[in-house]
């Protein structure tokens, strides 16, 4: 007792003792172009806009550290060009839509969505082919348009995922939701099942009820490498079933979770998915997530209602004494600071987070080495299969006692590794869908 004691007490009050400069791990924060993280999310096709954003004036963008405008001629062609014109540095966001690429305000200068020169006026019509505009290829998916950064000669093909194309699940476009912090902070979150049962928990602790309520109970949880990133599978017994819930990180800038909305009183096998996000580095400091909403036919709850709790707590949308008392994700996540600094003490249950950064630290260093990174496909691979679902089976299933955390972790871990073999979604996804037991 003496010697825990003293160990109190060497802990007691000691801010004067602690250096308050933060130390920030630029090497994968750090988004900018010819820097290591710079160039790795340079390899990946990143979201930019909304494709209803695009009407008849040009939308301005940042993106890895680069201001660019989007837009959509009238032919019906999306182009992501570099802000300023080649010629005199005009900002293109004041261009004009033209049938075919963006008019230049300035002097009208005409670019296609290639960066081409298609009209010089008043110069000689060679000069047209002695310089372009800095552009980037572009990919409409989803309703989200997406662009390519990289080298081209490495450009990749735009995956394909079998959770975008279910019957009976329509795709539904989200907003924007700006976070001003790194965009590390933002996807870590999604390895990180710990925080789910504390702050979305918060709600229900004040009298407003967020997310399910078994959301509350503390999980047991493992961690799985997937042919296209990791998942977590997070096992909890919800009276007499035990529910196995998963979410999934992708690669750099895509993640998914299930519904926030499962009560776990049903058996089921397979879930529909709910919500998909991708994360835009702005710059080293902002980002931005760009999401769908998979709504089955049969919705229970009406859309507004749902869309309006599902982006709860996610963005700076609410006065900042409401976010005191009810924080969400946006506030757990900024506050860390515009880039979190490496001064942390992670426990066990940060192995996600943990797990997380190492793999995005494996692909830096592969790109570095001139090597592809991890869930770039340079050729076709069709359509993908995803990992995150809730899994809900009657106790009785469990081998050994459903209370037992070795137990749930052994069962977390058995599910996962059914998820590999046999990919959730599949049959949703076949003509008639049966759902396997």
């Amino acid at each position: 007792m003496q010697g825990t004691e003293s160990k109190l007490a060497a802990l007691r009050y000691t801010g004067y003792r602690r250096d308050p400069a933060p130390q920030r791990d630029l090497y994968m924060t750090q988004v900018e172009r010819g820097t290591p993280g710079g160039e790795y999310h340079r390899r990946f096709w990143q979201p930019v806009a909304y494709a209803h954003e695009l009407g008849d004036r040009a939308l301005r963008a940042r993106a890895l550290g680069e201001d660019l405008v989007i837009f959509r001629d009238k032919s019906g062609h999306t182009g992501a060009l570099q802000l300023h014109c080649c010629h005199r540095n005009a900002s293109l966001e004041f261009g004009l839509i033209q049938e075919r690429g963006i008019r230049c305000c300035y002097h009208g200068r005409v670019f296609d969505v290639d960066g081409t020169m298609l009209e010089i006026p008043g110069e000689p019509d060679r000069l047209k082919y002695a310089m372009s505009q800095g552009a980037y290829p572009t990919h409409v998916y989803g309703g989200i348009v997406f662009i390519y950064m990289g080298p081209m000669e490495r450009k990749p093909v735009f995956p394909t995922y079998d959770f975008m194309d279910l019957p009976g699940v329509e795709i539904v476009t989200g907003i924007r939701l700006e976070v001003d912090c790194n965009w590390l902070q933002m996807r870590e979150n999604t390895m990180d099942p710990a925080h789910t049962f504390t702050l979305h928990a918060i709600p229900q602790w004040r009298g407003m009820r967020h997310f399910s309520p078994q959301m509350e109970v503390r999980p047991e949880f493992v961690f799985t490498d997937t042919p296209i990133g990791m998942i977590y599978s997070a096992a909890r017994r919800v009276g007499d079933n035990v529910w196995v819930r998963s979410a999934e990180s992708l690669g750099p800038n895509l993640r998914r979770i299930t519904s926030i909305f499962e009560e776990a009183t049903e058996v089921r096998s397979c879930s529909p998915p709910f919500v998909t996000f991708w994360t835009l580095p702005v710059d080293d400091e902002h980002s931005i997530s760009f999401f769908v909403s998979h709504v089955t036919d049969d919705e229970p709850m009406p859309f507004e209602k749902r869309r309006a709790l599902e982006v709860f707590g996610q963005y700076d949308d609410r006065p900042y004494e409401e976010r005191q008392w009810i924080p969400g994700d946006y506030d757990a996540q900024v506050s860390q600071g515009p880039v979190s600094s490496t001064k942390e003490h992670l426990g066990s249950q940060d192995r996600g987070v943990v797990l997380f950064r190492r793999y995005i630290r494996r692909n830096i260093e592969a790109v570095e080495r001139g090597e592809d990174p991890h869930g770039v496909y340079l050729e076709d691979p069709g359509v993908l299969p995803s990992y995150a679902n809730d899994r809900v089976v009657p106790v009785s299933e469990i081998k050994g006692d459903p209370d037992d955390p070795a137990a749930l972790v052994a069962f977390a871990e058995l599910t996962a590794q059914d998820y590999l073999a046999h990919p959730p979604l599949t049959p949703l996804r076949a003509p008639s869908p049966v759902i396997a037991t």
